[in-house]
């Protein structure tokens, strides 16, 4: 308990007031300490902790190591996390990393943009007969995609259901997000269309990717109607919604429509973000915008009392 709410010090105490009183810990006793090592970056800590361990005749198990190696890979020692991993699998311990062992190692791997190594990994887990599940697939899909490869992961999400794994929304979420970013927009909407079919409810990031796949291909007729749905299906749309529409209409120099939803944003006590920002400063310095619109945005800011930096530095 001590260690979940963050109480090291005090966990510790306890932990040498029982080895005083004679009560010898247990590996779960160690396993509770060595988490919250972990968790505060502490990790010459945890080492010494289970050099301790050792020395007591008490064996490391499963979430002893995996402990360990999230510890590591939380703090950017993943190679340090690699290390553990084949100690853990090579040293005569007999223990066999678990899904969550191999997911914590895969999901930094991913992260360090090691993703042959964390493929590897994969198909090592699957040689020793540990089944991956939903959270591995959205792992190495994420990774994937964010790797360019699109085909690869395509293949990666046919595998996932004939292996019985069931996508989540997230599975899906990172497909269309992926195919968006490569530019292939058709299939990124068809997949949605795949998702509504399969009874899941798309949550705020689905949204934010379609308004974002609607925006790209110049729909906004189509992108407002995905921020009006959301509203209508409970899910409140959030800073990012409104940005990227308010984006995308400063893109297309509809001033009114931009200012329109600028002022919806800033009624749900959302702010625009610098990029914004610096879009309406160019329109308003952009010799291409008519008078009209230029008159427009500065009534709008001098009404309304927008805080731009830049604005402020301009009038």
């Amino acid at each position: 308990m001590y260690c979940k709410e963050g109480n090291v010090n005090e966990a510790r105490s306890v932990f040498q007031l029982m080895s005083e009183r004679g009560v010898l810990p247990n590996v779960i006793t160690y396993s509770a300490l060595l988490d919250g090592y972990c968790l505060r970056g502490e990790m010459a800590e945890a080492e010494n902790l289970v050099d301790i361990m050792v020395k007591d005749g008490i064996a490391p198990n499963v979430v002893t190591f995996s402990t360990l190696i999230n510890g590591y890979c939380k703090y950017k020692q993943v190679d340090k996390a690699v290390v553990m991993f084949e100690d853990m699998c090579l040293n005569g311990t007999h223990i066999t990393p678990d899904v969550v062992t191999y997911n914590t190692l895969i999901d930094a791997l991913c992260k360090e943009n090691r993703l042959q190594c964390a493929l590897e990994n994969f198909e090592e887990m699957k040689d020793r007969g540990v089944a991956p599940n939903v959270v591995t697939y959205n792992l190495l899909l994420d990774g994937l995609l964010k790797n360019a490869q699109v085909d690869r992961a395509i293949s990666l999400r046919r595998e996932i259901e004939s292996n019985g794994v069931a996508p989540d929304i997230r599975t899906y979420n990172v497909i269309i997000n992926g195919l968006c970013e490569a530019g292939r927009l058709a299939e990124a909407a068809k997949v949605f269309s795949y998702l509504v079919a399969k009874g899941l409810l798309p949550n705020l990031t689905t949204y934010n990717i379609r308004i974002k796949v609607s925006c790209r291909q110049g729909l906004l007729g189509d992108a407002t109607a995905v921020l009006k749905e959301m509203s209508d299906n409970g899910c409140s749309p959030d800073e990012c919604s409104y940005n990227t529409i308010i984006k995308a209409f400063l893109n297309a120099n509809d001033v009114a429509k931009a200012l329109d939803y600028l002022d919806i944003m800033r009624s749900q006590g959302f702010a625009a973000d610098n990029n914004i920002a610096s879009l309406f400063l160019g329109l308003l310095t952009n010799p291409h915008v008519n008078d009209v619109d230029k008159a427009l945005l500065q009534k709008y800011f001098v009404e309304h009392h927008v805080e731009f930096f830049w604005f402020r530095l301009l009038f």
